[in-house]
């Protein structure tokens, strides 16, 4: 008889049938032996409340933590089929923004693109609703230049989607000028910065509207030393965090044409693993100098740019 058939006898066996324990301790098969029930102490007079395993993979890695010591075994009095094993508790993180605000001050101009041209970036939101249902979450807005509107056109589509019922953020990745969170009348102190230097949890550094339902992780000035500080493990768990916890991440990317901000978008594009992008283009932009320059943001974004958008300005 195997070892798997004698431990489910053994499990499933009356209390008065079943074999005395020795308190010498378990000692971990070769083979793994279903024990979906034990009881662990850290010594044998201090037993710790029962523990349910679905295998015997989990429970070695309860030993093993535990300093591979158990005083006894023990089966649970209730006799249940094979088919109703507990599964391991499945533990749920969750992430609260520390700060909140009643709501956002919008600029005159989202609200005023928004009042008079919603029906032009309706196709748009349609698109990155899209692209966030087949697991493209983390998307990136750039302007063509300084000034063309990127800041705008990010905080239309993070209004249009929230409005939509999903669970949206704004990330500042322009470190060469950060006016995203004065363009929404907040004044912070801590910004992303502190986050990729390892100074504050990421929690501690995002402002949430209640009013709105967006999310805002901004930067609190601007930063000379982006390449350094994006170039930490904390910029790709910040992103993993917030990936998880929103539908929709929008990336404000600033004007990547120039240093330092081209260096930021690089380390942004592959340590936040950005999945779309748009550029946003001045659209009486028609000139030769200003159509190389989309190719090479174009080529810079690669396969994640869905299009332009242009903004009159």
């Amino acid at each position: 008889m195997s070892q798997i058939d004698q431990a489910f006898i053994q499990a499933y066996a009356p209390e008065e049938e079943a074999p005395p324990q020795a308190n010498a301790g378990l000692q971990l098969a070769a083979e793994p032996i279903p024990a979906p029930h034990f009881r662990m102490a850290s010594n044998p007079a201090t037993p710790v409340g029962t523990i349910a395993y679905a295998d015997t993979a989990a429970m070695q890695r309860e030993l093993l933590s535990a300093g591979g010591e158990v005083s006894s075994v023990e089966r649970s009095s209730e006799r249940r089929p094979l088919s109703t094993f507990a599964a391991p508790e499945q533990t749920t993180t969750s992430f609260q923004p520390v700060f909140e605000v009643d709501a956002f001050r919008w600029p005159e101009s989202v609200c005023g693109l928004l009042g008079s041209h919603e029906s032009l970036l309706s196709p748009v939101v349609e698109q990155l609703a899209t692209a966030c249902e087949a697991g493209r979450s983390m998307i990136g807005i750039a302007g063509l230049r300084s000034g063309v509107g990127c800041s705008t056109v990010l905080m239309c589509l993070a209004r249009l989607l929230a409005e939509t019922g999903k669970s949206v953020t704004m990330v500042d990745g322009n470190f060469a000028t950060c006016t995203l969170a004065k363009s929404l009348g907040i004044e912070f102190e801590i910004g992303w910065e502190d986050v990729l230097a390892g100074r504050v949890p990421l929690a501690e550094s995002v402002v949430s509207s209640i009013n709105d339902k967006i999310s805002l992780l901004p930067l609190s000035g601007s930063q000379t030393t982006a390449s350094d500080l994006l170039a930490s493990i904390q910029t790709s768990v910040s992103a993993g965090v917030l990936r998880y916890h929103y539908d929709v991440v929008l990336f404000d990317l600033g004007s990547p044409g120039q240093e330092p901000q081209l260096t930021a978008v690089r380390n942004l594009l592959e340590h936040c693993r950005i999945d779309a992008s748009i550029l946003v283009v001045d659209s009486s932009a028609t000139d030769a100098e200003s159509g190389q320059t989309i190719d090479r943001l174009m080529s810079l974004l690669g396969s994640s740019c869905l299009g332009l958008i242009g903004n009159s300005i």
